[in-house]
């Protein structure tokens, strides 16, 4: 607009030539003055529009830099995203590269694995069966599927299962095990146990698994089991045994968890009439016996078991002997016995025969004391188990100094003869009635006559040997009197003795030479026989 302006001027200027000098003088003038006040406004425009683009540039820096400001956020959001996405695909690749070897070890579980996985439909039919139905039920897994699982049920297990089935419908989650046996496919039955788990409600199951797994040799245990119960139910009703156990408190108290049904009929109570701290300090056992029962039980905690026998008193008021062999139990945890359990054994019969043989033993050893006759005993050693008082004044040694000893008695040159005896006897044979010399006390010798016989045991073992001896020092000094009078008899009479009176005693004498001739006669029978003086 300003150039147009500046030629209008440049053409009035031009045309000025045609006015006067005064005109001209005052256009010119005018026309200067114009043009330097256009000039200003030219000036001041260009000014105003450096100042105005000044302006915009500096506004477009600014916005230049919130630009590159918004840009580099971007681009740093952009390779944050960009970072996040290749982290989010390494990820993604290597779940799904778990995934698959999840799935093939899930898969190499399920081909190996002793149970039988089932997936059933609603209505029972099957979706899946694992390999495992082939080694349990000799079925291929794919001629199974969209079969009825219960139709190779046995009969009399049916109704358990379709009731069974029928809860897992109406309840989600995990039931409880059942058994049942199942048709194999050479025609057996097979004992199975299964555990269903309802997941019709999971989208991505919408089914029904079950587990199952074979326990014909469990089950062929519990039914043995249940027949050793059975047994041991009947063996403890009729037996005069039984068992018990008890709690250990950490006082030390025992507290009765149980016992067999013959502690009732043996003791006439019940378990639970028992005292908390057992039987032992209970009225049960025999006052006599219940404080050494009670010290040997305090040591148990050493010992972890061991045999006792004591009285006991039923509730009838009878006393009964029982044979108590028990057995502790250690916790390691509590560093203490926990519980005691054992077994009574009735032994009352055992013990009167005992006591019977205890009383025999007791006479008899009385009446070997008593003997007139030196009796002797010894081991299979050879050492002295009896000596009795007739050895003591026979032989001049106290029982007390070769008890347990070798027979003081016997001479060193006659060991050998004695030793031959024993083997003798040992061997079953006895020795009846030879004569001996042997050794006394005091050094000097006595002549006796022997009966020895060797000692067996209920199984006819020979333990030892019994010798008899009998002192022949008086028959053989009545044997030299009956000789003497016999050679005296034998000797002829002079033919005045007859002539002779005999005197007032003969009577007397006469008498004392028959005694002489009977006690002589007496002996001399003994000696003949001597076995039969021994086994009377």
């Amino acid at each position: 607009m300003l150039e147009t302006i500046f030629q209008h001027l440049q053409a009035l200027k031009s045309q000025g030539s045609q006015l006067s000098p005064a005109q001209q003088g005052i256009l010119t003038k005018t026309l200067e003055n114009l043009s330097n006040s256009l000039e200003e406004l030219a000036a001041s425009r260009q000014f105003e529009s450096a100042t105005n683009n000044t302006a915009k540039l500096i506004e477009l820096e600014k916005s230049n830099r919130i630009f590159e400001r918004t840009v580099a956020q971007q681009a740093s959001q952009l390779k944050q995203l960009q970072e996040q996405l290749d982290k989010e695909l390494s990820q993604y690749r290597r779940d799904n590269q778990a995934l698959i070897k999840s799935e093939a070890k899930l898969q190499k579980v399920l081909r190996n694995s002793p149970n039988i996985i089932s997936l059933l439909e609603p209505d029972g039919r099957v979706r899946y069966h694992s390999a495992a139905v082939t080694r349990v039920l000799g079925y291929k897994p794919e001629t199974r599927i969209g079969k009825v699982h219960g139709e190779l049920i046995h009969p009399d297990d049916l109704l358990n299962w379709k009731a069974y089935f029928g809860r897992l419908l109406e309840h989600p989650g995990i039931a409880k095990p059942i058994k049942y046996r199942v048709r194999h496919a050479d025609g057996s039955w097979v004992y199975l146990e299964a555990v269903g788990n309802s997941l019709l409600r999971d989208s991505s199951v919408q089914g029904i698994v079950i587990s199952s797994w074979e326990i014909g040799e469990r089950n062929q245990a519990e039914l043995a089991i249940k027949e050793s119960e059975f047994r041991y139910k009947i063996m403890s009703q009729i037996t005069s045994d039984f068992a018990y156990s008890f709690r250990v408190t950490p006082d030390r108290k025992f507290v009765c968890e149980w016992a067999t049904e013959a502690f009732a009929r043996c003791t006439g109570y019940l378990p639970e009439e028992l005292a908390a701290s057992g039987w032992w300090s209970s009225d049960l056992v025999h006052p006599d016996d219940k404080q050494m029962l009670i010290e040997q039980l305090q040591e148990f905690a050493d010992l972890r078991m061991g045999t006792n026998e004591y009285r006991i008193v039923n509730k009838k008021g009878e006393v009964r002997w029982v044979k108590d062999r028990w057995q502790a139990v250690w916790d390691k945890t509590e560093g203490r016995i926990v519980r005691l359990r054992g077994a009574c054994q009735e032994i009352s019969d055992r013990k009167q025969v005992e006591l019977q043989l205890e009383l025999a033993n007791q006479v008899l050893q009385a009446q070997i004391q008593s003997s007139p006759l030196a009796i002797n005993c010894t081991d299979s050693e050879g050492k002295v188990t009896i000596w009795n008082h007739a050895s003591e004044k026979l032989f001049g040694w106290s029982a007390i100094e070769v008890l347990g000893q070798d027979p003081p008695h016997i001479p060193e040159g006659q060991k050998q003869d004695f030793e031959d005896i024993l083997e003798s006897l040992f061997n079953g044979k006895a020795q009846r009635g030879f004569e001996v010399s042997l050794l006394k006390k005091n050094g000097g010798w006595i002549d006796l006559c022997l009966f020895a016989a060797p000692v067996q045991d209920s199984s006819g073992n020979t333990i030892g040997t019994i010798k008899i001896f009998s002192d022949l020092s008086e028959r053989k000094r009545i044997e030299e009197e009956r000789k003497k009078l016999a050679g005296l008899q034998n000797m002829e009479e002079p033919f005045w003795v007859r002539y002779i009176t005999p005197p007032k005693n003969s009577k007397k004498n006469t008498k004392k030479q028959l005694n002489i001739n009977n006690e002589t006669q007496m002996i001399s029978l003994t000696a003949e026989k001597p076995d039969d003086s021994i086994d009377n």
